[in-house]
Parts: structure tokens; sequence; C-alpha cells
């Protein structure tokens, strides 16, 4: 594995410890039915009771919620946790993360425009030594991506520029497809409440020396329901970020002159 200095691109084998899957949820009721048939699926080709999917829905104002109890009912390995309002995705992994008990803890979109099926892999890689692993939609070796081009445009854009502003080899800081272990989630305080959380763990992470691998991976398109993005709301949001990251950065290099210069002293 290449650490804080770079990521490891890698087709692993599908092994894993326990795992908690945090799925975040809002207004989401036409595509549960999928999503649902899609994890139980995967379950059974792992042959692993060691999947427990943990749903947070975050203030839906649709049927979500009630679909999701009625499945907890049925399936033991969902679990449902409810805010009575929309907080925001931020807010919705910090609530996942704190009722998540697996010493590995992975992240999905419910809209699967990633495929619910290879979260084993990731998961995989955790156990093999990599603290965080994330399918990377803009990495080299990925297929060429579907969807909305204004949100594929923004995507690479901000992962562009978080790339060259930590001078890590890092493609895709804004997947929320991924695994951590559970001792970084515990590490990386992030602050964002919007989908800017996303890139900020990333970016925490890589900072913090965290070991990282990226699994190239296709983004496809949302087949039910519409995206909760809002274009302007997320080129604020990563706007703030990347000047935070920019502090962070400076902050760090200048920690390092001063260390440099007591030595030479």
């Amino acid at each position: 594995m290449l650490l804080p200095e770079g990521t490891h691109t890698v087709r692993p084998e599908c092994a894993t410890a326990p795992v908690t899957v945090i799925v975040p949820c809002y207004n989401e009721e036409d595509g549960l039915p999928s999503l649902l048939g899609r994890l139980r699926r995967m379950r059974k080709t792992t042959g692993s009771d060691d999947w427990h999917f943990l749903f947070v829905d975050d203030g839906s104002t649709d049927d979500t919620f009630g679909r999701l109890l009625r499945a907890a009912r049925d399936e033991s390995w969902i679990e449902v946790v409810r805010h009575h309002e929309n907080l925001g995705l931020g807010a919705a992994l910090r609530t996942g993360f704190a009722h998540a008990r697996s010493p590995v803890i992975c992240t999905i979109d419910s809209d699967c425009t990633y495929p619910p099926e290879k979260l084993p892999e990731l998961a995989a890689l955790i156990n093999s030594g990599s603290e965080i692993v994330t399918a990377s939609a803009w990495h080299p070796e990925s297929a060429a991506a579907e969807g909305s081009r204004l949100r594929i445009q923004l995507s690479r854009l901000v992962s562009a520029l978080y790339k060259l502003l930590i001078g890590q080899d890092v493609y895709t800081f804004t997947c929320l497809f991924r695994a951590y272990r559970r001792e970084t989630i515990q590490r990386i305080r992030f602050r964002s409440n919007g989908f800017a959380a996303v890139a900020e763990m990333m970016l925490r992470g890589i900072l913090a020396g965290c070991r990282v691998a990226e699994v190239p991976m296709r983004l496809e398109s949302r087949r039910f329901g519409e995206s909760k993005l809002k274009v302007s709301d997320a080129v604020i949001a990563h706007v703030r970020l990347l000047v935070m990251t920019a502090l962070m950065v400076s902050a760090r290099q200048a920690r390092g002159l001063r260390r440099v210069g007591k030595l030479a002293n």
C-alpha cells in the first residue's frame, strides 16, 4: 500500500469482517424496493450474516421511513434511525457513525448510482490494511460516467482541485460509496452537514496520514426519483471547503518548517 504519498489502485478479493453499511435516505420511497432487493441478493451471495445495514432517514416527507420500518420488521439485518427534519447528508452520516458498532463501516448511496454488489470488495481492502477505501469514478481506469453532465463536471472539477491542493494521487473526493476502519472514523472529525461532508472526510483522512485505496468504478444514472443535490449549494460548500483545506495545508507546512528549523538549531 502507498499511503500518505498516494493511493493504491486494486482489484481485491472479496473477504470481510463484520460490516455495518450506513445508507442515508431522503425521499427515496420509489427506489427502496430495488435497493433492498439488491442488498438481499448481495448478502446471499457473500454467504455471510456479518452484513448489517443501518438506514438513516433524514427527515423524509414521503413514505421512505414507513417502507424502511416495514422492511426492518421482516429482516433482522436492517436497522432504521430517523431525523425528524432534513439535516443534510453530513448530519445523516454522523448519526450513522454514532450507531455503528462493527470494525468495518461502509457508506453507500441509496440511489444505486454505484453497485452495492461491490461492497465486499471495498470491505476486503480494509481487512488488507487500508483505512479508507473509495469507489473512484474519475480514476483513469474507470468506465465513462453516466448521469447529469453538469453534476459530473462539477464533481470532476472539485476532485481535481482537491487533488492539486493536497498534492496526493487521489482522483475522486466526492464519492459516498466507501469503506472505513471504525477507528479511522473516530479520528476524522468533519464539520460539514451537507454533501461536502464526503469530500471533507477524504481530505481530513489524507491530511491525517490515513492509508487510502481507490477502486475504479463506473458512476451510473439514477433510476428512481430525483437527485437532492442543488448545484448552487454544492458550489458554495466546495469553495468553502477548498479555502478550509488550503488553510489546513498551509498550517501543516508551517509546522513542518518549524520542526526543520528546530532540528537545524
